[in-house]
């Protein structure tokens, strides 16, 4: 499970009641989403702001706690736009007159922070990165970047690829890196309540695509965002959050379709080295809530029975080994 956190000196505060929810959710594995701010996608200002941007301390003990209640833990750093222009993103970031050398120099000051702490806390992975779609080409910088992370730092690394934009001819440097990671936001209907069979026939086409990258580049992939908001038409436009804000029955059952589909797609492909399920948070969930989080809706039950029919698995698995040493 993702868990964002949004503070500073307080993040342990306000979220550590969720690891142990984590847990017992069935879960193996915490992802924490922590944050490094610039004005816009055209500005050289990129930076950690104190109040911001989750402290190391604190942050820290946020992963001590995820691994005593056995949670392996994943950091993901990802750049946030504090007065984005128009529909600006980190995917389109591109500072002004092409200073490259200065963003990336701002940049690695950013991740070295982030691998300090991973290093310090025995983080199991770390994402060098996420969705910064314009910088990818730059695969020199890239490496630079991911070379110094691995003097400092003795756990795996990944980088998480927006869904559109994860091919070996837009991002060159997968083979520096331990894991592919990637997000899911596919459209997967053309409309809102689609039916069963319209999703799960657009999850075939994009599985072919997706396998074929993998036997290129021959790295385990980690989807690092699957999750739809429980509104209707988030097969539609999985990304857009903010596309109806309504809390319905049909987007309950709209959501609750697409955790089975990609979970019955995907659950037992052995190219996939993790899924990580977006996101479990401080809110209330329930019937009323229309945002990403399972808790309290349909999809909660899915994943709970997801992560049962796993630990059984895993459990009987072991179970053999112990009785057929020599497997």
């Amino acid at each position: 499970m993702a868990v964002q956190l949004h503070g500073g000196t307080d993040v342990y505060e306000k979220y550590h009641h969720l690891i142990p929810e984590i847990a017992g959710l069935g879960a193996d594995t915490v992802l924490f989403v922590v944050h490094g701010w610039q004005e816009h996608a055209g500005t050289l200002d990129l930076h950690i702001d104190p109040r911001k941007t989750a402290d190391p301390k604190e942050l820290g003990k946020l992963c001590d706690l995820a691994k005593a209640n056995g949670l392996r833990v994943i950091l993901m750093p990802v750049v946030l736009l504090e007065d984005p222009r128009n529909n600006e993103w980190r995917g389109k970031i591109v500072p002004a007159n092409h200073e490259w050398d200065e963003w990336f120099k701002r940049y690695n000051t950013f991740i070295q922070h982030f691998t300090a702490v991973a290093e310090k806390y025995h983080v199991d992975v770390l994402m060098v990165g996420s969705e910064l779609v314009k910088t990818e080409g730059y695969t020199d910088r890239w490496r630079r970047i991911i070379k110094e992370v691995r003097q400092n730092y003795r756990g795996k690394l990944g980088y998480s690829a927006n869904w559109d934009h994860y091919q070996t001819n837009k991002i060159g440097f997968w083979k520096d890196l331990d894991y592919v990671g990637m997000t899911t936001y596919y459209e997967l209907a053309k409309g809102k309540n689609p039916p069963r069979s319209e999703v799960d026939d657009s999850w075939k086409a994009i599985k072919k695509e997706i396998l074929a990258f993998q036997r290129e580049v021959k790295k385990p992939i980690i989807f690092t965002e699957v999750g739809w908001c429980s509104q209707e038409g988030a097969a539609h436009e999985g990304w857009n959050y903010y596309a109806s804000q309504k809390a319905t029955d049909a987007g309950m059952l709209e959501q609750s379709m697409l955790y089975e589909s990609f979970i019955d797609t995907w659950s037992r492909e052995p190219a996939i080295g993790g899924i990580i399920w977006w996101e479990w948070d401080v809110t209330a969930g329930g019937p009323t809530d229309f945002n990403y989080t399972p808790r309290g809706k349909p999809a909660e039950a899915i994943i709970r029975q997801l992560f049962a029919r796993q630990k059984g698995a895993a459990m009987a698995d072991k179970e053999g080994q112990s009785k057929n040493p020599g497997r």
